[in-house]
């Protein structure tokens, strides 16, 4: 059989949900003797390719072992040749990143025609799953999709990328993060830049992170987020801040010495947070005597977090599970991150009119997250408030119940 009676396909899978396939994608794949799959293409699109056909996995995703692009084309010309009708299965679009224009010259080059059937990429795709439209006019003209894998004589022009003030979105970004966000701010991009980044995309496993530029690598980091993900640069990423910011239920504790630094707290509090981020934090709590404590008030100014404060009657009235001598000698209390945090919870449960009387008295309604941590004589405690279900009484639903 000759080659001119064989036929090629370059089909786009979209990013990863199948129901994002296109019907042109799904007839085309039905019809293939041969299917040559790459590694993000989700495998359940295959229940559409023919029984008897055969599938080749020939993976290509950054930061793994792959198949040399040489190798997936002559096997494609191999098959092709030999009478077999090929499908090439590319995650996303075959022409976004996916070497598909390559893959295209190479059997053109032979004489052999193939159709190109596009499909959904993930620079935009991933971005909506997570309500981010990539262009929106109050936020930027236009979208730049643009590759983070490369380094030295082959990394963008991120200076010129920042001048076009455009939504930038970069895949395959995620092992050369923080090069990146560097590069940026070394450019001039404001360090206040809405970002995010989606991993896994639109499949049941999608995860993502949010935050400002100054803090996005490490917010990624600590989220542990990893490839395959798109990263999206640019005030439309403000509209998922605004859509999954996350609830403000944090409480944190701190005591310190006098004269500590804001940095010495700020590097504590981070140690604390873990996995949380100073977006969750309802509000820093303190012992009363820190109402003038320069290094806490510039922390909380900083990160524009309200401070409590209570006094050490507040304070000894919540048990503490490790008792400090230290704090007892000093304060005349037992300790003050565990039971400040759990007392500024409680007050927020309690409401922002609330005393700080009757926050003590709603401590039942929070709970510690994160016990007694100290860094550099700074100690840290993170409490949680405890929320309310639709239908679980409050005290004055109580008395009406047991009213005759």
């Amino acid at each position: 059989m000759h080659a001119a009676m064989s036929r090629a396909w370059l089909i786009g899978a979209g990013p990863g949900d199948v129901e994002l396939m296109t019907l042109k994608a799904t007839r085309a794949l039905a019809q293939a003797d041969v299917v040559l799959v790459d590694d993000l293409v989700n495998p359940d699109v295959l229940q559409f390719a023919r029984a008897d056909a055969l599938v080749i996995y020939v993976g290509k995703r950054g930061g793994h072992p792959s198949t040399p692009q040489a190798g997936i084309v002559a096997q494609m010309l191999a098959h092709l040749r030999a009478g077999r009708s090929v499908a090439r299965l590319k995650g996303g679009d075959p022409f976004v990143f996916g070497r598909g224009g390559e893959e295209l010259q190479a059997l053109q080059a032979a004489g052999i025609d193939a159709d190109v059937i596009n499909g959904i990429t993930a620079g935009i795709a991933a971005p909506a799953a997570i309500g981010i439209p990539v262009t929106h006019r109050d936020h930027a003209q236009g979208v730049v999709f643009v590759t983070g894998h490369s380094a030295g004589s082959g990394e963008p022009d991120w200076a010129a990328l920042v001048a076009t003030r455009m939504t930038l979105v970069i895949y395959m970004g995620m092992r050369r993060l923080s090069d990146i966000v560097a590069a940026l701010l070394a450019a001039g991009m404001n360090a206040d830049t809405p970002c995010a980044a989606i991993e896994s995309a639109t499949r049941p496993e999608q995860r993502h992170a949010l935050a400002r530029l100054g803090e996005f690598a490490d917010t990624v980091s600590r989220a542990g987020l990893g490839s395959p993900a798109i990263v999206v640069i640019g005030g439309v990423a403000s509209l998922a801040l605004a859509r999954h910011a996350p609830m403000k239920t944090l409480s944190v504790g701190v005591g310190c010495r006098l004269h500590t630094s804001a940095e010495q707290i700020e590097t504590a509090v981070r140690a604390a947070l873990g996995s949380h981020t100073f977006d969750e934090i309802s509000t820093i709590a303190s012992i009363d005597s820190k109402a003038h404590e320069a290094g806490l008030l510039e922390f909380c100014a900083r990160h524009a977090l309200p401070i409590a404060l209570f006094s050490r009657e507040q304070i000894a009235a919540i048990p503490v599970a490790e008792p400090s001598a230290a704090a007892r000698e000093h304060l005349g209390v037992d300790g003050v991150c565990e039971p400040c945090a759990l007392l500024g919870a409680a007050n927020v449960s309690a409401g922002s009119a609330a005393s700080a009387a009757s926050a003590a008295s709603a401590v039942p309604n929070a709970q510690l997250l994160v016990r007694k941590t100290a860094h550099a004589g700074v100690t840290v405690a993170i409490a949680s408030i405890i929320a309310r279900t639709e239908h679980e009484p409050t005290t004055h639903d109580t008395e009406k119940q047991d009213l005759p």
